[in-house]
């Protein structure tokens, strides 16, 4: 089965449908109510760092699969080959990012994050939950609470149907990487 399309067993209820479109509706509203904040503050640590945004997604695709050939990076970033191998020269300038020899071809590198790649990820992850916090700070208690506990049920639900029907994707996000 394609990976894109839909898993027929999973083909929801009139009803289920109805609420996913739902959910779907009022997740596209607070994304875009919290997209523009997200989005300058994300500006402002690329500008003040001197980071393109192909640069940082290229970290991201990195972080989440600890090490990829030029090749891969390209795939994963809709980049051409050129352009992902003069990227890689500079995330390797600037420190955030090593080629490291391929364990399954020698003559092949691969290119893996640095400590200061990390560092860089973990800062931009920070600025984000602050701005969240932000954001979510001026809603009440309950309904934040209520909201966090179906969110992370919402997710829990996802990551066992994910695990049950990609059970060996490497690409498949994990609990941990969405807390």
């Amino acid at each position: 089965m394609n990976q894109n399309s839909p898993d027929p067993t999973l083909t929801p209820d009139p009803a289920s449908a109805a609420a996913a479109q739902r959910l779907g509706e009022q997740m596209k509203g607070l994304h875009r109510y919290v997209s523009g904040q997200l989005m300058r503050a994300m500006q402002d640590q690329l500008q003040g760092d001197d980071m393109s945004f192909s640069q940082m997604t290229a970290l991201h695709q990195l972080r989440a699969h600890a090490a990829l050939s030029i090749g891969g990076l390209a795939d994963l970033t809709g980049l051409s080959l050129p352009a992902a191998s003069h990227l890689t020269d500079r995330l390797v300038q600037r420190g955030f990012a090593e080629r490291r020899e391929n364990p399954d071809d020698r003559r092949a590198k691969l290119l893996a994050l640095t400590a200061d790649g990390h560092a860089f990820l973990d800062s931009m992850d920070r600025r984000f939950n602050e701005t969240y916090q932000q954001v979510f700070g001026r809603v009440s208690r309950h309904v934040i609470e209520a909201a966090a506990d179906n969110v992370a049920a919402v997710m829990a639900e996802l990551h066992a149907q994910d695990a049950r029907h990609q059970p060996n994707d490497p690409a498949r996000p994990t609990p941990e990487d969405t807390e």
